[in-house]
């Protein structure tokens, strides 16, 4: 159900807003004030002032007299723990949904997304998996986990996804072979496909669908057609694609794996 507020505008939620000031900031306009916020967000000054104090605390803005300024090296992805806040129940769901497709004694490709680490958190039922992954928080929390090894790539430490990337992470990942990869993407589209912002995040993820038997593609549909730098694969390259929203899903995998197997 969508909301509206007494002068008829959609009453954004505060990850939405969030998230938001973010694209205000990162679109050329690095310091803002709180009035600027108001007038585009159609917030009020009290809830602009919270939600930049939760960005301040994120390490993504620094507050000022009247406003905020983006802080240098922010421009492309948000730290770890923002984004595992971010549309959290939509992540919950996904989970759910791509657990189906793990049995006991596979070995699996994650990611270092937390749509991904998500899915970890289900995992402590299943015996005999074998985890292969460039998250580092992926791989503390599968370690706790019995009847279950984990592997970590080695590689650049991305600090702000807490993720190992580059080519010696890509090296390491080509001397195996899973049966399944499960990853994120920072855009795809039934059109443009599966996208990524950055060229280190994007070798370690072609390295996960070539040498994965099939990949299943994880997002919330806040990505959806949303286009970045690094192409990654068309959706025809992942055996299903995973959202929140049935009619999404039924929409992107007309043109996936799974839809090609149903035909057959």
């Amino acid at each position: 159900m969508i909301v509206l507020n007494p002068e008829g505008m959609y009453n954004m939620l505060a990850y939405e807003r969030k998230q938001q000031i973010l694209e205000i900031m990162r679109s050329g306009n690095r310091v803002v004030t709180v009035d600027q916020l108001c007038k585009s967000i159609y917030a009020s000054g009290a809830t602009i002032r919270r939600d930049l104090k939760e960005l301040e605390e994120s390490q993504l803005i620094r507050r000022t007299h009247g406003g905020a300024i983006l802080v240098e090296g922010t421009t492309s992805e948000d730290p770890l723990a923002f984004r595992e806040n971010q549309n959290s129940m939509k992540k919950q769901i996904i989970a759910e949904q791509a657990k189906r497709h793990i049995r006991d004694g596979m070995t699996l490709f994650f990611d270092s997304s937390t749509t991904v680490y998500f899915l970890g958190k289900t995992l402590d039922k299943f015996s005999n998996l074998k985890v292969i992954t460039n998250g580092l928080k992926a791989a503390l929390l599968l370690s706790e986990y019995k009847n279950m090894t984990v592997m970590c790539t080695g590689g650049l430490l991305r600090e702000n996804s807490k993720s190992l990337v580059g080519l010696s992470a890509k090296e390491y990942v080509s001397r195996y072979n899973a049966d399944l990869a499960f990853m994120s993407c920072r855009g795809f589209s039934v059109e443009n496909g599966v996208s990524e912002a950055s060229e280190d995040e994007y070798y370690v993820k072609r390295q996960f669908l070539q040498n994965s038997k099939n990949a299943i593609l994880m997002c919330d549909t806040s990505k959806l057609n949303k286009d970045y730098l690094c192409k990654l694969a068309p959706l025809s390259e992942f055996y299903e694609v995973i959202t929140e929203k049935k009619e999404i899903n039924d929409l992107c995998n007309k043109h996936t794996k799974i839809h090609q197997k149903q035909r057959s």
